[in-house]
């Protein structure tokens, strides 16, 4: 029997062969991987090229050291934004084979900032995620609105043809005015049309008039009745007319309540003309919020721009929560895809940096020249995994001169929902940078001095307070030598203001401007963010656009009062006569609301009043036929219970019904049913008597109050 083999030698050979051909070839390329990875990776986050000159990697040390890495800054593809000579981390082993790096420890030797770059850094065709948060912020910087100064409109001719009549927003919203009130007014007039409470009205009038003059004894029961019949349908109809008059005069006023704000809204309209105008004749704004922006607003913006961004990067790639993270699919032959990671509270983060340190240099004789040191704990993709929030502390090392005191502090909360982000810069002492202002032609060289920031974070929203101050400011005038440049000091005494009454020379208004800034020495720029921080609001002030402004009104007030004068005149000459329409039709809805609606359900209420009165009076004085109405009695036994409320009168109807009777009664049994009287022949003329003395207004009086 032959031996079994355990092992087929001839495949085993050749797989350990392909075994240790593999391992050596991943592991001579691993340094190309990885440094690969490391500059694609940094090219998608930052939108520009990332590059690094070599990669080493020694996993059986758990040490990888990169060297020679250039980020390129995206505004500007031939600058570096920040480089390094060497930067070595410490990797744990272990989570690396489930696709996770941990670092335990980061040094970053020789960082410097803008330096030069011999080949432009800016990408071909970046793939659409590459970039995404600098384009973001770019153009929420674009969006941004810079109020102009500009002087040239001064001293010039007011060309008030310039302003377009179809351009003004009085006028169209007066027009809309105009026809929003024909079109109410002719919803009213058909509804009116279609109540006509006219002819009811006089009916009911003529009823009261007949109820005020109606003479029960010639009426009769049955008169009574019927005309009270009359006057209670008479009523329930008013009532119901009553209700739709109220409903269209309710819906009037809201009408006219509408459309009286919409005319009040035109004052709004025309102070946005006023200054529409004024903006097209280049009149300047002699308001210090208006100013300060317009020149410091572009440098605000360049500062502001790289702290939006980095909280945009801290808010897309240290996400809070255990939710499934989505990542663009690696290349593939076929279609590419989308990555989807779900961490778990057990496991490593995807990326955790527990302490790295950075140690960069500044150059040159400035004096914020010298070593620094930051350090940087908890930095990790997963920080609901990690469980603390990023720490980050900076500060000066060591010089021979220069800030005496510098501070940053970070603390980046992503453990949970809402983040809370705090950021505190305080650098003291420093040189701050120079600002060109061609608006009031001058360069600004602000020296030494103090910048601090303060930024705060919750959820979405953010406020920011950047403070930028200097006590030793110089001028320099743009395209002036040496003569031209001032350390601040009182003006020239013996420069006044241009004579009004003569021709200005064509640079009065630069020199206003050069003496007006040329004598401050203490400068104050503050930065204001607020809002959203994928759209933030921004607010610049600034004690020079103070001062600018103080010396415009001092100087130039009256002049630019008096154009804007002539710029209103025009605006209200244009739009006058459509305000005028407006006015108008307003008016007209008013006098048609009172006179057509209002006062037509005053008179209703008026005239139910006196029906209802005369109604009860009525009724109060015959209640049998109130009763008769009640009861449905038929007209001849109201009649007869009528007759009963007055003794002559039921005796004269006795005698009536036994006169009509036939039979055959005697006296004696006429005697028997009524009590010992008068005779009939005597009691007769009596009856007629007593009914032509009712007829009397004075007897009549006295009569209908024994009712």
């Amino acid at each position: 029997m032959p031996a079994i083999k355990l092992f087929r030698w001839r495949a085993v050979v050749p797989l350990g062969v392909f075994l240790l051909l593999l391992l050596g070839g991943s592991l001579l390329l691993l340094d190309l991987l990885v440094k690969r990875g490391v500059e694609e990776a940094g090219t998608y986050i930052v939108g520009a090229k990332v590059e690094v000159a070599s990669a080493d990697v020694r996993l059986a040390k758990g040490s990888v050291v990169l060297r020679g890495l250039q980020v390129t800054n995206p505004d500007a593809p031939m600058t570096n934004l920040v480089e390094a000579d060497e930067i070595v981390a410490d990797v744990m082993v272990v989570p690396l084979l489930e696709k996770k790096v941990v670092v335990e420890t980061l040094a970053v030797r020789g960082v410097k900032f803008g330096t030069a770059r011999e080949t432009s850094g800016a990408i071909r065709e970046p793939s659409p995620g590459s970039g995404r948060l600098t384009r973001e912020v770019t153009q929420w910087a674009a969006g941004v609105h810079i109020p102009p100064f500009s002087l040239e409109g001064l001293g010039q001719v007011v060309e008030v043809a310039a302003i377009r009549p179809e351009s003004l927003r009085t006028l169209v919203e007066a027009r809309a005015s105009v026809a929003t009130a024909d079109s109410v007014r002719r919803s009213w007039r058909r509804e009116i049309s279609a109540l006509n409470p006219r002819p009811q009205i006089d009916s009911v009038r003529a009823l009261v008039t007949q109820l005020q003059n109606a003479n029960p004894l010639r009426l009769g029961i049955g008169g009574v009745t019927r005309l009270v019949g009359s006057a209670r349908s008479t009523l329930t109809a008013f009532g119901t007319l009553r209700a739709r008059v109220a409903a269209l005069d309710s819906t009037a006023k809201a009408d006219l309540r509408a459309v009286t704000q919409q005319v009040q809204g035109l004052s709004t309209a025309r102070q946005a003309d006023y200054a529409y105008a004024r903006r097209l004749l280049n009149l300047p704004s002699l308001d210090a919020p208006d100013i300060s922006p317009a020149l410091f607003g572009e440098a605000a913006i360049g500062w502001v721009k790289p702290v939006l961004y980095w909280l945009r990067v801290a808010e897309q790639y240290l996400p809070p929560g255990l939710d499934p993270r989505r990542y663009a699919g690696p290349k593939r032959t076929r279609r590419e895809g989308t990555t989807v990671l779900y961490p778990g509270r057990e496991s490593h983060p995807r990326f955790l940096l527990e302490y790295g340190e950075v140690d960069f240099e500044l150059g040159g004789a400035r004096l914020e020249a010298g070593r620094y040191l930051a350090r940087v704990h908890g930095l990790t993709s997963d920080p609901t995994v990690y469980g603390k929030p990023l720490e980050l502390l900076a500060q000066r090392s060591g010089a021979a001169a220069g800030p005496r005191d510098v501070r940053v502090a970070a603390l980046l909360n992503h453990v949970a929902d809402p983040v809370r982000d705090s950021i505190e810069v305080f650098l003291q002492g420093l040189t701050l940078p120079s600002l060109e202002l061609s608006a009031v032609g001058a360069r600004m060289l602000m020296g030494e001095g103090t910048t601090t920031l303060s930024l705060s974070r919750t959820g979405g929203e953010i406020a920011a307070r950047w403070l930028w101050r200097a006590s030793n400011v110089t001028w320099e005038k743009l395209g002036g030598g040496s003569a031209d440049r001032r350390t601040g000091g009182p003006q020239d005494p013996t420069r006044g203001p241009p004579n009004r009454q003569t021709a200005r020379p064509p640079g009065w208004v630069e020199d206003l401007l050069w003496r007006t800034v040329s004598s401050l020495r203490d400068v104050r720029i503050e930065v204001r963010l607020a809002g959203p921080i994928t759209g933030p609001s921004l607010d610049v002030s600034s004690n020079v656009g103070d001062a600018i402004a103080q010396g415009l009104r001092r100087e130039l007030g009256r002049e630019i009062r008096r154009a804007e004068q002539r710029v209103r005149a025009e605006v209200d000459a244009l739009v006058q006569l459509q305000l005028t329409a407006v006015r108008e039709r307003v008016n007209g809805l008013d006098a048609l609301l009172r006179g057509e609606i209002t006062d037509r359900l005053d008179e209703l209420d008026t005239l139910r009043v006196q029906l209802e009165e005369e109604l009860r009076k009525l009724t109060r004085r015959f209640p049998a036929a109130d009763d008769s109405l009640n009861t449905d009695q038929s007209v001849d036994e109201g009649g007869d219970s009528f007759a009963e409320t007055d003794p002559l009168l039921r005796g004269s109807r006795v005698v009536e019904r036994r006169q009509a009777s036939g039979a055959g009664c005697s006296l004696l049994g006429a005697d028997l049913a009524h009590p010992p009287g008068p005779s009939t022949q005597d009691l007769t003329p009596a009856v007629h008597a007593h009914q032509r003395a009712l007829r009397e207004p004075s007897v009549r009086a006295v009569h209908e109050t024994s009712f």
